[in-house]
């Protein structure tokens, strides 16, 4: 009796330790499940945090990039600006070193032909149709004969193009000069001796300056 007593008491010792020792077991087990939990959610916010930055950094780079881009744009309209106002004073300052050598020029074209009336930058509605203008920026004119000049800061075979499609409807707009003989000039700076040749075959006058003042570059070519 006594033996059996003592093992029923080993088995109750061993049961408790056992049930003590999976009790640990099982206390240390939510431990880390809590520990990873925490852990987790650690993470999360981490994870949620760095998102969160890097939508923030996303953002002021599209925005850095929007103002680089605004501001590329702006620059570009500036220079765009400063080129036409630049390219309007060089035409303006030509037209004004054409404009005392105009009757002069024209004189030595007008083969004996009296100059009548002579202006500068000129503009003209056309006649019958008031929407439509036209500006000549130098004309002379005789009695038989009319010197239009009109001056660029380049000359190039696009612009002469251009220049004879608006001679060749100057009588549209000025009636008073149809009858007269039109004699058509575009003045620079310099013209290439290459520009020149393809003035000639233009009958176009080329106008330039020379050692002193403007003068006729092509005189007696056509």
């Amino acid at each position: 009796m006594a033996a059996l007593t003592e093992r029923v008491d080993r088995l109750e010792l061993a049961l408790a330790s056992f049930v003590e020792h999976t009790e640990r077991m099982v206390a240390a087990i939510h431990e880390d499940v809590a520990e990873i939990r925490a852990s987790n959610a650690r993470t999360d916010r981490k994870l949620l945090e760095m998102q969160q930055q890097a939508e923030k950094d996303r953002q002021q780079a599209e925005k850095s990039r929007q103002q680089d881009r605004e501001q590329t744009e702006k620059d570009r309209k500036d220079f765009n600006k400063r080129l036409a106002e630049i390219a309007d004073a060089h035409g303006r300052l030509i037209e004004d070193m054409v404009w005392p050598n105009g009757s002069r020029i024209a004189t030595e074209l007008f083969e004996g032909d009296v100059i009548v009336t002579s202006a500068i930058r000129v503009k003209r509605k056309h006649p019958a149709d008031a929407g439509q203008m036209m500006e000549i920026d130098l004309f002379v004119a005789g009695s038989r004969h009319l010197f239009v000049c009109e001056a660029k800061s380049k000359v190039t075979p696009e612009k002469v193009a251009d220049y004879l499609e608006r001679v060749a409807r100057i009588p549209e707009f000025f009636p008073e000069f149809a009858e007269l003989k039109i004699l058509p000039a575009l003045a620079s700076v310099h013209i290439d001796e290459s520009m020149v040749k393809h003035l000639n075959r233009c009958r176009v006058y080329a106008v330039a300056f020379g050692d002193e003042t403007m003068e006729l570059l092509n005189k007696g070519a056509f």
